[in-house]
């Protein structure tokens, strides 16, 4: 995900802060990095394809990675509802 991020990325961490910058969002993906219990799957919600958040053990998802603009190949903008739970309960999640 790292190498998709263009220099002026912006992410939400919706509900908690807001940054602009490759190098400030990619020190947000090293937290991310230090923990062992989940794991990234492709999803939809509303239509559109997001990154479901998985922790070991759980039922479904626990949280929503949404990669919302892209810009050919590369990621613009993303949202991450890891404070919002409730928004993951929708998401269909591919196994």
């Amino acid at each position: 995900m790292r190498a998709l991020l263009v220099d002026d990325v912006k992410l939400d961490l919706v509900s908690r802060h807001k940054w602009i910058g490759r190098e400030r969002v990619e020190r947000y993906f090293t937290n991310y990095a230090r923990l062992s219990d989940w794991f990234l799957v492709p999803a939809h919600l509303d239509g559109r394809l997001v990154l479901a958040r998985l922790s070991v053990g759980a039922c479904g998802a626990t949280g929503l990675l949404h990669p919302s603009c892209l810009r050919g190949q590369r990621v613009i903008a993303i949202r991450d509802f890891r404070h919002v739970p409730y928004i993951a309960r929708d998401a269909r999640v591919r196994r």
